[in-house]
């Protein structure tokens, strides 16, 4: 890799600034009820974004038998300030009312209010249905999704998510990682001034880490492939 794609990378690693978090807001399919944490749609969405580039949470707030009214009830308090992106389960707040009684007219009102809620602190809303998600990804009860159900729901999510959230702000959490250390060895009088540290980095560019030049060749890699 030539010096200046080097220090092209380098001052994004600098300069990249977080995008604020995604809520995955929902029932027991959000929750990742019978699944492993790591295996819910939240942790799998927040892979699968890290690996774009994005340096984003995706915190998960789906809670087992919710109704839409314990939603409701809920959203202003669990969708934190902060918040770009809501995943919305439009499926399982309803499936549970029927559980408990309360009308399909009163659940679609209780999710137009948490939309209307959420345009109002100009959220924007992606909306899920584990019953887009194929028969054979739910676990035999038929209505929770097996971990490859939850693989295969983040990734018909991501594009939408992709989209609300924008374009990465910066390169892969890997080279961030390799290459900040370098930065704060090699800058760190400057470190808090974005002029002097990108002048300092330019002029120190040869003395990068070994680390940090293979996580920038790997992710350029991936990025042309």
């Amino acid at each position: 890799m030539s010096s200046r794609c080097v220090l092209a990378v380098l001052l994004l690693v600098l300069s990249s600034r977080a995008h604020g978090q995604v809520v995955a807001f929902g029932a027991s399919n959000i929750s990742g009820w019978n699944v492993g944490q790591s295996e819910a749609i939240p942790a799998q969405l927040q892979a699968m974004l890290r690996e774009k580039g994005y340096t984003v949470r995706v915190l998960n707030k789906g809670i087992y038998g919710n109704t839409t009214t314990e939603m409701l009830a809920r959203a202003d308090r669990d969708i934190p300030v902060g918040t770009s992106v809501v995943i919305l389960d439009v499926s399982g707040g309803l499936y549970n009312d029927v559980r408990n009684g309360i009308s399909r007219a009163q659940g679609e009102a209780d999710l137009a209010t948490i939309r209307r809620r959420l345009a109002a602190r100009h959220i924007a809303v992606v909306p899920f249905s584990g019953t887009d998600i194929p028969a054979p990804y739910h676990q035999a009860d038929g209505i929770h999704l097996t971990p490859e159900g939850h693989r295969l729901a983040a990734a018909h999510l991501l594009p939408a998510v992709t989209a609300a959230l924008g374009p990465p702000s910066g390169p892969p959490e890997a080279v961030r990682d390799a290459c900040v250390a370098d930065a704060r060895r090699l800058c760190a009088a400057v470190i808090q001034d974005t002029a002097k540290r990108h002048a300092c980095m330019r002029e120190h560019r040869a003395e990068l880490s070994s680390d940090c030049r293979r996580a920038i060749a790997a992710s350029r890699e991936r990025h042309e492939d």
